[in-house]
């Protein structure tokens, strides 16, 4: 920041302190307040914008109808100068709240001034474009929508409805009054209230506000939809990891239990957890162990397959189920390949997924330490018809996995029957995939870490 915006900053402060609604010390509680209400601020402001553009461009078509219909009147050059006046004070406080919105948002009642001038410059638009026969009324239930989304209270949204309300009829009683009628243009006042020319001015007017109000409308729900993204992704993903949480993971599993039974598709879940990961936290902290959780879950992510049509989803889901436990749901792909040994080339299998992620991690190094996994595999319906089912069996998989010298991949024990040096409770040691037999040279891949 420039010394001359720091300089600014600290006399803006200084002075609105003075008025005593100023939040000066905020709390961390009152940051994020105020980081909401910054954002909420910056949408009525672009939204402010927009249709004091619609209104602009409106003025100059309808202004020069009204104007050329009185040519050479000085008195029709004073009344299009009074709503071009307003038009340009709205503007201008339009961009104050715009350059100072991160100081304003230190201000309890910012929210609640903004909405005052703007019935103010509604109802002086009322009044100058023509009174009760003026279309600038259409404007105030745009201030109902900025009451609700830039008040907090209830009470405090309800009572700018009543003001605005009150407003308007008090300018509808004072200009039945003798001495103050309506001023300024008006398809009435400019002999234009009917014919071809006063259609066209209606249907000018109706199309400019119902441009306005869909992308405002846009706007607004399209930022309320990515704040309930975040919200969402809050509720279902882990915040360590980014990955999906356990609750998440059996809502999927429920739901992928649901699918394959109605389409006879079969599927398969992995189980895997970091080998002697509580002796990596006593030796280098939690926060290297975090970093490991976080280069285990990029390398699940780079695995997964994934839908890049729009909007784009995963279609393999990766969970932290827990602590340096994790799972991975993997639909319509078969535990390995079929009975008789064969494998198709780019087909997915669970065992071959698994043996790519752990390669992949064991040649991680973090702090010049190997990282490696020990996996636990299932398949609906051979190893159960159950979300409770199907975890128990890769979670026992995984189980004997690690009982049986880490770093290494079992398949559940169940239906699935012996195959190419495969028993049905795993893979034989020294086995990198299970179509091939067992390499005592690659025994090493396997082997606890010294």
């Amino acid at each position: 920041m420039k010394i001359r915006d720091i300089e600014r900053t600290a006399l803006f402060k200084k002075l609105v302190r003075h008025l005593g609604c100023y939040q000066g010390d905020p709390t961390s509680q009152d940051l994020e307040k105020m980081a909401e209400n910054r954002g909420r601020m910056l949408l009525v402001i672009r939204t402010r914008w927009i249709l004091l553009l619609m209104l602009s461009a409106y003025g100059l078509y309808a202004g020069s109808l009204f104007f050329f219909s009185r040519p050479g009147s000085p008195h029709a050059t004073i009344q299009l100068a009074m709503p071009a006046g307003i038009l340009l004070a709205a503007a201008s406080f339009n961009l104050f709240y715009q350059l100072f919105y991160r100081e304003l948002s230190h201000l309890t009642l910012s929210n609640h001034l903004q909405i005052l001038l703007d019935i103010l410059v509604t109802t002086s638009l009322i009044h100058y474009g023509g009174g009760i026969s003026s279309p600038a009324w259409a404007i105030y239930p745009f201030l109902a929508i900025e009451a609700a989304l830039l008040l907090e209270r209830k009470r405090d949204t309800w009572l700018f409805c009543m003001a605005t309300i009150l407003a308007f009829g008090i300018l509808l009683v004072a200009e039945t009054s003798e001495n103050f009628s309506p001023a300024g243009f008006s398809p009435s006042t400019a002999g234009l209230s009917q014919g071809p020319i006063y259609s066209l001015l209606l249907w000018t007017w109706t199309a400019f506000m119902t441009t306005a109000m869909t992308i405002i409308a846009s706007q607004m729900i399209g930022a309320n939809r990515r704040k309930e993204l975040t919200l969402k992704q809050l509720v279902v993903k882990d915040q360590t990891t980014k990955l999906y949480n356990r609750s998440y993971f059996f809502k999927e599993l429920n739901s992928e239990i649901q699918r394959s039974i109605r389409y006879n598709h079969v599927f398969s879940i992995i189980f895997l957890d970091i080998d002697h990961f509580k002796e990596f936290n006593d030796a280098y902290g939690h926060l290297e162990g975090d970093r490991a959780l976080k280069e285990l879950a990029g390398i699940l992510r780079k695995n997964i397959r994934r839908s890049e049509t729009n909007p784009s989803y995963d279609i393999d889901v990766p969970c932290r189920y827990g602590g340096e436990e994790f799972g991975v749901i993997l639909p319509e792909t078969p535990i390995n390949c079929s009975a008789d040994g064969t494998c198709i080339e780019n087909e997915m299998h669970a065992v071959a997924f698994a043996e790519r992620i752990r390669q992949e991690i064991e040649s991680l190094r973090i702090q010049g330490r190997k990282i490696t996994v020990s996996i636990g595999i299932a398949s609906f319906p051979d190893h159960g018809n159950t979300p409770d089912e199907l975890v128990k069996a890769a979670d026992d998989a995984l189980y004997l996995a690690k009982s049986s010298g880490k770093n290494r991949i079992f398949i559940a024990e169940g239906k699935v029957e012996p195959q190419n040096g495969i028993s049905s409770s795993g893979l034989n040691t020294g086995s990198s995939y299970p179509w091939e037999a067992p390499n005592p040279e690659s025994s090493e891949l396997f082997a606890d870490e010294p």
